[in-house]
């Protein structure tokens, strides 16, 4: 639910709230997600959702191939609101040292964060203190790609890695490394880094200290 709601700009809370999906937000194989147009300007057709959810999106550790009015499965690794809620206000940092080589636009040509410059291998760092509910390479444009959920209105993304060193579920604190520099589509390393709030894109330098 995570990862379908960052794909399409949705809050997953709102996502999860059309299709009367309670926490923790189990979605099963052949399940179709409907995206009402009057709660978001970037909502896709039932068809389009309905490819979309072809192979699991959940957890591997959670249970699919059940049918969607099954009950929700009780996984320890499972993402709960109960479970972390965040702190109010969220302190941001660098993901990493480097310069800005893409800047955030919403118009126009439409890019949702930055690009940094560095080198391949280098450490990915979490912006600020969370817990990770999307980490792998299943959304398309992203490649390895972790998303640290920081309160109840922010998730931060960073893509392009070559290496994953967290999972899903883990709690990680402000500077913890979470992956590993790869390269992205132009084939120099790079890491692309979003900030989403209530599931926009947002500008990531209007929260970010100044360098």
């Amino acid at each position: 639910m995570f990862a379908i709601g960052w794909r399409f700009g949705w809050d997953y809370k709102t996502l999860a709230k059309v299709n009367n999906i309670p926490s923790p937000y189990t979605i099963y194989v052949g399940q179709i997600l409907y995206f009402n147009d009057t709660d978001n300007s970037n909502s896709i057709s039932h068809s389009s959702a309905k490819k979309l959810i072809k192979k699991p999106v959940v957890s591997d550790n959670a249970v699919v191939n059940k049918p969607a009015s099954s009950a929700p499965v009780n996984n320890s690794n499972t993402v709960t609101e109960k479970a972390y809620k965040g702190p109010l206000s969220v302190q941001w940092n660098w993901p990493l040292q480097g310069r800005v080589i893409k800047s955030f636009s919403s118009k126009g040509s439409v890019f949702h964060g930055i690009d940094l410059s560095s080198s391949l291998g280098n450490s990915v760092k979490a912006a600020s203190s969370g817990i990770i509910v999307y980490a792998g390479s299943g959304i398309q444009g992203y490649g390895k790609l972790v998303v640290i959920k920081h309160n109840n209105t922010f998730l931060s993304a960073y893509a392009y890695n070559s290496r994953i060193v967290v999972k899903e579920g883990d709690t990680v604190k402000a500077g913890q490394v979470i992956a590993k520099v790869g390269k992205g589509p132009q084939l120099d390393p790079r890491l692309h880094f979003e900030i989403r709030k209530n599931g926009k894109p947002v500008n990531p330098l209007s929260y970010l200290p100044k360098l």
